[in-house]
């Protein structure tokens, strides 16, 4: 059945599409007998209003689009709720892209929310994303964005990120707290800005403490840990660990259950989304890292953009 429209209510009713859609409205000029009868003819028939017409002649689509590197179990689905629960209110509706860690599908999907007319773009880079010049057609179009988690040392545009430096102080004075002497610390891809800033963190708040030998490796997988994990801790030993991410937890969780490590026997201090630490082990020390909270900020502050677009704007950093 095809969808039923206000044209055809007033063909149905012979009377014009503007009393049609007046009577729809409750408007006032409109008699109650001739509302009951549009009314009851759109019940009778399934009408539903479209939504997508309805805002084009407004200039607004209601529609944000929402791109992220790749999906995942880890950490996504988290920013997603907290997005939700801030444009679904403000009668937003979103739809999600993946780039699969790839720029040109990056680009692509910049393209795909140029051509669906969204409001904003909400979006974490890529792993192979090195600069921002195909950002540049949004902004010339007035496509108000904010970059989210994954980002690059930018001033162009408003990002929500993650407060690494408090991060890595408060994981250095956890494993200094449990007397650790030799720390085994597992990082992501090496290629990535998020990855060498907590690094680089790590490093200057572990410093802190020279009783305590170190030793740094990188993995771009739950996989990767495991398999470098396999042969290291067959060589050496460490009573403290830390893990970057959920991602690298899992592949440390994993191996230190094969080499029967018990996570009450060592430290392990890991910056968490929050979910996964509960079905592992509850010794194991978390810094949360709230997706939700992050995805409602990324939210919260592209609705600002969108509804204040003639006035100039700096953009901002924002640390969850």
């Amino acid at each position: 059945m095809k969808r039923i429209t206000i044209k055809d209510l007033a063909e149905m009713l012979n009377i014009s599409t503007s009393t049609v859609s007046r009577a729809l409205k409750d408007h006032p000029d409109i008699s109650s007998a001739v509302k009951q009868k549009v009314k009851e003819a759109a019940e009778t028939f399934n009408y539903v209003p479209n939504d997508f017409a309805i805002n084009f002649r407004k200039k607004s689509s209601k529609v944000i689009g929402l791109i992220i590197p790749e999906i995942s179990m880890f950490f996504i689905p988290s920013i997603i709720k907290g997005i939700s629960s801030v444009l679904h209110k403000e009668g937003y509706h979103f739809f999600m892209l993946s780039s699969e860690e790839s720029y040109q599908i990056e680009e692509e999907n910049l393209l795909t929310c140029i051509n669906s007319r969204v409001d904003g773009i909400i979006i974490s880079l890529t792993r192979n994303t090195h600069d921002l010049n195909h950002l540049d057609k949004i902004k010339a179009m007035g496509i108000p964005a904010v970059i989210f988690d994954k980002t690059l040392p930018q001033k162009e545009y408003d990002e929500v990120i993650f407060d690494n430096a408090k991060n890595m102080a408060m994981a250095a004075d956890q494993l200094a707290s449990a007397n650790c002497t030799r720390v085994l610390a597992v990082f992501g891809d090496e290629n990535l800005e998020m990855t060498q800033v907590r690094k680089d963190f790590f490093l200057k708040e572990i410093g802190r403490f020279p009783d305590i030998e170190y030793k740094l490796i990188y993995c771009n997988s739950a996989d990767a840990v495991k398999d470098k994990l396999d042969i290291l801790l067959d060589y050496e030993d460490f009573d403290g660990f830390f893990a970057m991410s959920d991602e690298t937890l899992a592949g440390l969780h994993s191996m230190l259950i094969k080499k029967n490590i018990r996570g009450r026997s060592v430290k392990v201090v890991a910056i968490s989304e929050g979910t996964l630490p509960k079905y592992l082990d509850l010794s194991y020390e978390c810094l949360i890292n709230d997706g939700f909270k992050m995805g409602m900020t990324a939210a919260i502050r592209l609705l600002y953009l969108i509804q204040n677009q003639n006035t100039v704007q700096t953009a901002q950093t924002f640390y969850i």
